[in-house]
């Protein structure tokens, strides 16, 4: 009676563990092994089909093969592609302001180096990593090759679920887009970059300063400036109304 309980007991955390495995619909833990498969430097093509009816092109853009692998996994389900469209943007786009002069140059530099950081962030949680991973796949073989039913190879199907969970996080931190501000030569560069960037998402945001400043000026205390988006990333007036 007792093995039958602990039988039913593994098999209802294994059940418990293949649910928060698939959350969105999307089998994280496979996730976090395909991207696992590629080296973080690798590249790869990735397609966005922009127009409508019979008028369609195909635009490609190259991104390492880790952050694709998270495109491809977004896509998979209806759910998981309303979320990637709020969070694409936020990962890849890039942030154009104009006009680019020694001032607002500093003070983009400063605004920059929380996107900065996290390159440090992500070489520290690599690092961990690689010291994980190589025991955690030495165990896993073993295991793979025995009974699968000793004390360490039960724990070790616990811990799976938490490698995995470091794994994307880590490689999510590193998709961020670390050279997240861009100069423009004129507003209607902006504009117009920001119009065709905002389709493949490498696009967030554009930033007019207002102040006619020199080279030789220091920011004024109270700076204006204005703010563009994209249509798709700004709520309509009836959304934000008061109700």
């Amino acid at each position: 009676m007792n093995s039958s309980g602990e039988s039913a007991e593994s098999q209802t955390d294994q059940d418990r563990s293949a649910s928060n495995s698939s959350i969105f619909g999307i089998d994280w833990n496979a996730l976090a092994s395909n991207i696992l498969a590629y080296n973080t430097t690798e590249m790869c093509t990735q397609a966005y089909v922009v127009g409508s009816g019979y008028v369609k092109e195909t635009i490609l853009v190259n991104r390492t093969c880790r952050c694709v692998q998270f495109d491809q996994a977004f896509n998979s389900t209806s759910i998981s592609q309303q979320l990637a469209s709020l969070i694409r943007p936020l990962i890849y786009g890039q942030i154009y302001y104009y006009p680019s002069n020694i001032p607002y140059e500093n003070l983009i530099k400063q605004m920059n180096q929380t996107f900065e950081s996290l390159d440090d962030l992500v070489k520290l949680l690599r690092q961990i990593q690689s010291a994980i991973q190589p025991t955690y796949q030495t165990f896993s073989t073993i295991c793979n090759l025995t009974s699968n039913s000793s004390t360490l190879c039960e724990q070790l199907n616990e811990y799976t679920s938490s490698v995995y969970i470091f794994t994307l996080v880590t490689e999510f931190i590193a998709c961020v887009e670390k050279n997240r501000f861009i100069a423009k030569s004129s507003e209607t560069e902006l504009v117009e970059d920001g119009q065709n960037n905002s389709l493949t998402n490498t696009f967030l945001a554009g930033i007019v300063f207002l102040n006619d400043i020199s080279n030789n000026d220091t920011l004024p205390k109270h700076l204006q400036y204005k703010i563009r988006m994209s249509l798709d990333y700004v709520d309509n007036t009836f959304s934000t109304q008061d109700r």
